[in-house]
């Protein structure tokens, strides 16, 4: 698999240019248009292409590239003991476990977030 394989893309459309823009994270500052998603990554393989080769013939170091993580679905949160013991409280008053709540309280400020950002 060649470098240029391993980078990653994003696609949004955009009204003003009425079409999709392709960035590649790794790379600020590479952009493509297209009419459709497809043609916007085309565009933005033959720009990193190129960019891989300035880096080159400059001497630079390519960027790494983005992976995908693996999370195990387990994190520590440290907090207040007052905020731990009203939330123990909740949890207790609406009959759920401490973990339960919290992944509630978070799904919903998540959902929330990505509502306000698409609005």
């Amino acid at each position: 698999m060649k470098i240029e394989e391993k980078y990653s893309f994003k696609v949004r459309y955009s009204e003003e240019d009425e079409g999709y823009i392709a960035v590649c994270p790794e790379f600020p500052g590479l952009s493509a248009f297209g009419k459709t998603p497809g043609e916007a990554i085309e565009e933005a393989e033959i720009a990193l292409e190129l960019f891989i080769e300035s880096y080159k013939e400059t001497g630079r170091n390519l960027p790494k590239p983005n992976l995908t993580n693996e999370y195990s679905g387990q994190i520590r949160v440290r907090l207040p003991k007052s905020l731990h013991a009203r939330l123990a409280d909740m949890a207790e008053d609406e009959g759920v476990s401490l973990n339960t709540l919290m992944i509630q309280f978070l799904s919903e400020g998540v959902t929330s977030k990505k509502e306000k950002a698409i609005i």
